[in-house]
Protein backbone atom coordinates (compact mmCIF):
# COMPACT_ATOMS: atom_id res chain seq x y z
CA UNK A 1 0.00 0.00 0.00
CA UNK A 2 3.16 2.32 0.98
CA UNK A 3 4.63 1.37 -2.86
CA UNK A 4 0.94 2.40 -4.50
CA UNK A 5 1.11 5.67 -2.30
CA UNK A 6 4.49 6.65 -3.37
CA UNK A 7 3.89 6.02 -7.00
CA UNK A 8 0.65 8.34 -6.95
CA UNK A 9 2.27 10.96 -5.31
CA UNK A 10 5.07 10.87 -8.28
CA UNK A 11 1.91 10.64 -10.84
CA UNK A 12 0.66 13.75 -9.17
CA UNK A 13 3.84 15.76 -8.65
CA UNK A 14 4.45 14.70 -12.47
CA UNK A 15 1.10 16.00 -13.56
CA UNK A 16 1.16 19.72 -11.37
CA UNK A 17 4.19 20.10 -13.04
CA UNK A 18 3.46 19.73 -16.54
CA UNK A 19 0.99 22.01 -15.79
CA UNK A 20 2.75 24.70 -14.32
CA UNK A 21 4.97 24.02 -17.42
CA UNK A 22 2.23 24.01 -19.91
CA UNK A 23 1.00 27.29 -18.30
CA UNK A 24 4.35 29.19 -18.27
CA UNK A 25 5.29 28.16 -22.08
CA UNK A 26 1.80 29.48 -22.98
CA UNK A 27 2.64 32.90 -20.72
CA UNK A 28 5.83 33.10 -23.03
CA UNK A 29 4.18 32.63 -26.41
CA UNK A 30 1.60 35.49 -25.16
CA UNK A 31 4.33 37.31 -24.39
CA UNK A 32 6.29 37.42 -27.28
CA UNK A 33 3.29 37.75 -29.71
CA UNK A 34 2.28 40.63 -28.03
CA UNK A 35 5.98 41.78 -28.40
CA UNK A 36 5.73 40.64 -32.25
CA UNK A 37 2.00 42.81 -32.80
CA UNK A 38 3.68 45.84 -31.10
CA UNK A 39 7.45 45.47 -33.29
CA UNK A 40 4.81 45.54 -36.16
CA UNK A 41 2.19 47.94 -35.20
CA UNK A 42 5.49 50.42 -34.82
CA UNK A 43 6.88 49.22 -38.44
CA UNK A 44 3.42 50.26 -39.61
CA UNK A 45 2.91 53.43 -38.27
CA UNK A 46 6.58 54.65 -39.56
CA UNK A 47 5.53 53.60 -42.82
CA UNK A 48 2.03 55.47 -42.47
CA UNK A 49 4.29 58.65 -41.75
CA UNK A 50 6.40 58.31 -44.38
CA UNK A 51 3.78 57.75 -46.98
CA UNK A 52 1.75 60.86 -44.99
CA UNK A 53 5.23 63.00 -45.72
CA UNK A 54 5.61 62.21 -48.78
CA UNK A 55 1.80 62.63 -49.64
CA UNK A 56 2.29 66.18 -48.49
CA UNK A 57 5.34 67.04 -50.48
CA UNK A 58 3.78 65.69 -53.93
CA UNK A 59 1.12 68.14 -53.22
CA UNK A 60 2.96 70.96 -52.60
CA UNK A 61 5.28 70.16 -55.64
CA UNK A 62 1.96 69.85 -58.18
CA UNK A 63 0.62 73.19 -56.02
CA UNK A 64 -2.51 70.92 -54.68
CA UNK A 65 -3.86 72.02 -51.18
CA UNK A 66 -4.29 69.55 -48.39
CA UNK A 67 -7.91 68.01 -47.79
CA UNK A 68 -8.73 68.63 -44.25
CA UNK A 69 -9.20 64.76 -43.33
CA UNK A 70 -12.17 66.03 -40.01
CA UNK A 71 -14.15 68.31 -42.33
CA UNK A 72 -13.09 67.61 -45.98
CA UNK A 73 -12.53 71.17 -46.68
Amino acid sequence: MHFVRRILHAIERLIVGAVIGTVALVSRVIDGSIGLVGRLSDRFDAKLAELARESRARHQREGRRQIDPISLN
